[in-house]
């Protein structure tokens, strides 16, 4: 029954994950956020990939492993964008926050190269244990450090008692509930390989379940949030069609 439930949600947070990149489009928002556009339409493309295989088969688990793996290097570039109309102010310290965010991305990724290769079975002629190995290490790091990069952003704005514009603090916010979830499905990741979906054991199912009711709650709470940009925001303007 529960995994029924699981099921039909799916299709809602894929309705709504639409919803947000409607609105992003629909605002013409992408003049300002870029990468964060092509996280939204990552987003609604690989939930429907998702729908369209069947659970936890072959290909199913590669499609996964290989969003894991694009989503670790589009978290950071997305949380690059949220401070885009504030980009004259927050320059020299968003530059600064990200290189340590890259810094460490590129740390976390060789250490799951290492992992992976130690881990390597050989009776795995695909090689998706190892590709899952680096994706999931990957992906959580990545997770994690985007949300530092925005918790610090955050952080410099409080000090300097910035005027946030209403998109920006959208977003900002909308991002570290966003990110904080996605550390939490990474560690229901690495639960699950070893409670497994089983009857038995409600655990894994209800965890899914509560995860994908707090993405859905933040989604819609960011997509009816969203503004159109302001006439006078210099990075819109820019790229403003004639």
């Amino acid at each position: 029954m529960l995994s029924q439930v699981n099921h039909w949600m799916e299709y809602a947070g894929t309705g709504i994950d639409l919803l947000l990149l409607l609105r992003v489009l629909g605002l013409r928002l992408q003049r300002a956020y870029v990468f964060i556009t092509l996280a939204c339409i990552l987003e609604f493309f690989f939930d429907v990939v998702d729908l369209s295989l069947v659970r936890e088969s072959p290909e199913w688990r590669r499609v996964f492993v290989y969003s894991e793996l694009i989503f670790a290097f589009v978290f950071p570039i997305a949380a690059w964008d949220v401070f885009e109309e504030l980009a004259n102010s927050l320059n020299t310290v968003r530059r600064l926050a990200m290189i340590r965010t890259v810094t460490s991305l590129l740390m976390i990724s060789i250490f799951g190269l290492s992992l992976a290769s130690l881990a390597a079975r050989a009776d795995d002629p695909t090689g998706l244990a190892f590709i899952s190995t680096v994706s999931i290490v990957v992906w959580t790091g990545s997770a994690t450090g985007s949300l530092a990069f925005i918790w610090a952003i955050h952080r410099a704005v409080r000090f300097q008692k910035m005027e946030v514009p209403g998109n920006t603090y959208v977003w900002m916010i909308f991002f570290e509930l966003f990110l904080i979830g996605q550390v939490a499905s990474c560690f229901v990741s690495f639960s699950e390989a070893g409670f497994g979906q089983t009857p038995a054991n409600l655990l894994p199912q209800i965890t899914d379940l509560t995860l994908m009711l707090y993405g859905l709650a933040i989604t819609i709470w960011c997509a009816l949030k969203l503004k159109a940009l302001p006439k006078d925001l210099p990075s819109a303007s820019l790229n403003e069609n004639p």
